[in-house]
């Protein structure tokens, strides 16, 4: 067993040796791997999705239980992070006073407008940017939540599908494939 981030997580390694013991601690020890891995993958893709991934990929035996439980993790952390950044840009307009009319940030962020917008934000999100980032920079683009949420859950559904469809169809770890 290991001690990962206050959990107690049996790797997948340890279940014959566990299951020669007594088959009910070894499906004790089932559940709290699968429940380990799947609040853990859930609750860092809220935030940081590569993070999520990499959990699940390591905490679940079946790419499809990654999938669902990454995407919805990503899904949530986008509603959530949206509708909490649209308060917090009200909040802050009623007491910090407007800066330069054209400064190098908005002059980038007028070029990121007009050379990809919303998609690419959108695209670049779960993997390069994090999702906070990704829905602020969305939320300065555009003040429609529905298509901020379409466009992120959009791009989520995609990387998702790109890493865990590589990983069932084909056996190809996207992850091991980057690191070398």
């Amino acid at each position: 067993m290991q001690d990962f981030f206050g959990f107690i997580a049996v790797l997948p390694d340890e279940f014959p040796k566990r299951s020669a013991e007594s088959p009910a601690v070894s499906h004790t020890f089932a559940i709290m791997s699968f429940g380990t891995a799947a609040v853990l993958s859930f609750l860092w893709s809220t935030v940081k999705y590569l993070i999520g991934v990499g959990v699940a990929m390591a905490g679940f035996h079946d790419p499809l239980y990654g999938w669902i439980f990454t995407s919805a993790g990503a899904f949530v952390g986008v509603v959530l992070f949206t509708y909490s950044e649209f308060w917090l840009e009200g909040y802050l307009k009623k007491y910090i006073k407007p800066g330069k009319r054209f400064s190098k940030t908005k002059r980038r962020l007028v070029w990121l407008r007009l050379h990809g917008g919303l998609p690419l934000i959108a695209l670049l999100t779960p993997l390069i940017l994090s999702i906070p980032v990704g829905t602020l920079l969305c939320t300065t683009f555009i003040h429609q939540k529905h298509k901020i949420i379409l466009w992120q859950s959009i791009s989520i559904a995609f990387w998702g599908t790109l890493i865990f469809g590589t990983l069932m169809l084909f056996d190809v770890n996207i992850v091991q494939y980057l690191k070398r």
